[in-house]
């Protein structure tokens, strides 16, 4: 399992100091529909230590960070790329190659 990180994400942690990337999995659940989806973001040294400690999120070592991912089990490509898309004047991290499980 490779984990690729996109140059404009690299530069982006470097220079804001960034190294942590949570993979949290979002669900909504209404009585007419239900909704799963996946997101990705930063975190600092606080919520990490909440995500491994209380929620049980395995830490994943990489080349330039830390992935975090929950405990269940995942549907994961061979390689899987962050990057990093402005949208307006926010920065998103994307994710390619995790998908939700079936």
């Amino acid at each position: 399992m490779a984990y690729i990180y996109q140059q404009s994400l690299i530069d982006y942690m470097k220079k804001h100091n960034k190294n942590t990337i949570a993979v949290e999995m979002v669900e909504i659940n209404n009585s007419d529909f239900e909704i799963s989806e996946f997101h990705v973001r930063f975190v600092d040294r606080r919520m990490r230590d909440q995500f491994v400690e209380k929620r049980g999120y395995r830490v994943i070592t990489t080349e330039h960070g830390e992935v975090l991912l929950p405990r269940f089990p995942l549907d994961m490509d061979e390689n899987v790329t962050f990057g990093l898309k402005k949208v307006l004047f926010f920065n998103h991290v994307t994710c390619e190659g995790i998908k939700t499980p079936k």
